[in-house]
């Protein structure tokens, strides 16, 4: 008998039934008249219900894996019966890697050719779909501080210490006797009292977002499978530019009387600062390929990127000075005066067109069904479109190229 002579057989019982509850509603027939009912309500024929499946999502995007089997090990024969394509996992993935990249020196030092070391993070999240359609999500922070630098005793080169270790002829405050007034100790973890003169060499932070839409490809005659991506990137590059200045001599005192000029012997620090900031935003397109080669992985990517380069400089001096009680400043002479002050600001701004690359290569060991350990080496080259040094140089050079290379280290998981 036919699906459609089923169905109206049964809309013949259920309206006999119907006709039977109202001339007679006993709680026999109307029991079987809610059952009938409920069982039309919810059932379906072969043909709607495959056409329902067309309107559900594959796999709920809130689940990473469906069994939780994350640390469950995958053998060496489930991996020989595995196509490349069933090795490429989809769902959801992610990864979290160490970066110790070299970054070149601006333009303004005599050694800009030289390489300076540094230390960051890379983080991806992404999603791929069952029909090889997929969204990924990249932050990378870097930092990079190489100075040029010395510690300078300063005058009364440190506080004398009693027996019981305490500074003498100095008050002290709660909560750990320390110094009422912290610039008259010595310098925290230290028996001494100095300042630290710094120079900047190659001094900046890197801060990198993207946002990709990806495809994945049918793989090759050798397993290799090509990832398509076409994205946006936001990328800021700040500099800064210090320099530091030691004096010592006499001074006046804040409050001068000319009927008894009075000078005190103290020393002076100014610091020089210019930070630059270079926000860049624009598009970029790319690829990832990987293969499979028993439990290792290879992997190359490639994206080349175009922004606008919207560049800011902030240029300030500051200057610390310190006053002593007596003109022949000796260990453990008092401090007299601590005085700060800033000079107002001074700011420029320009805009440059900038445009790079950034290539990635990575081997990673499959440890078990979803976690895989990786090592391998990134550079990221703006190769225009960076403004680094001083505001007030008279040759700027506001179109200068950055260049961060080197090893990274870390661990995926579903990737």
């Amino acid at each position: 008998m036919s699906v459609r002579k089923l169905a109206l057989a049964a809309l013949q019982r259920v309206d006999s039934l119907r006709q039977s509850l109202v001339e007679g509603p006993s709680p026999v027939v109307r029991g079987l008249a809610l059952s009938a009912g409920l069982a039309m309500a919810v059932s379906q024929t072969p043909a709607s219900a495959e056409h329902s499946k067309n309107f559900l999502p594959s796999r709920d995007p809130m689940v990473l894996d469906a069994d939780y089997a994350w640390f469950e090990p995958l053998y060496d024969a489930d991996i020989l019966d595995m196509k490349p394509k069933k090795r490429a996992h989809t769902g959801w993935f992610g990864s979290a890697d160490y970066m110790s990249l070299w970054t070149t020196r601006p333009q303004n030092q005599g050694s800009d050719w030289l390489l300076d070391q540094g230390n960051g993070y890379r983080i991806d999240l992404g999603y791929m779909l069952d029909n090889d359609h997929g969204f990924s999500l990249t932050y990378m922070d870097f930092k990079v501080n190489a100075y040029d630098g010395y510690n300078r005793e300063r005058l009364n080169r440190y506080v004398i210490l009693d027996d019981e270790g305490v500074p003498e002829d100095i008050q002290l405050g709660p909560p750990f006797g320390l110094p009422a007034v912290p610039e008259d100790g010595n310098n925290f973890g230290y028996n001494s009292r100095f300042v630290s003169m710094e120079d900047s060499e190659n001094v900046a932070d890197f801060n990198s977002l993207e946002v990709n839409k990806t495809w994945r490809l049918e793989p090759y005659h050798y397993g290799g499978i090509l990832e398509p991506l076409i994205g946006i990137r936001y990328m800021r590059f700040a500099d800064i530019y210090q320099r530091m200045q030691y004096d010592s001599d006499l001074f006046l005192p804040p409050v001068f009387d000319p009927l008894d000029p009075v000078f005190l012997a103290g020393e002076q620090v100014l610091t020089e600062q210019s930070v630059t900031t270079n926000d860049m935003i624009g598009g970029q397109i790319g690829f990832r390929y990987f293969k499979h080669i028993n439990r290792w992985r290879y992997s190359a990517e490639l994206r080349v990127f175009n922004a606008a380069s919207f560049q800011s400089n902030r240029w300030q001096t500051k200057a610390a000075t310190t006053l002593y009680e007596d003109v022949d400043v000796e260990p453990g002479s008092p401090v007299r005066h601590y005085i700060r002050d800033q000079g107002p600001p001074i700011y420029g701004k320009n805009t440059e067109f900038a445009w790079g690359y950034d290539i990635r290569s990575e081997l990673s060991y499959t440890m078990t069904k979803m976690i895989e350990l990786r090592g391998g080496f990134q550079m990221v080259d703006v190769a225009q479109g960076i403004w680094r040094g001083r505001l007030i140089d008279d040759r700027q050079d506001r179109n200068q190229r950055a260049l961060m290379a080197g090893f990274t280290f870390g661990v995926a998981l579903n990737r």
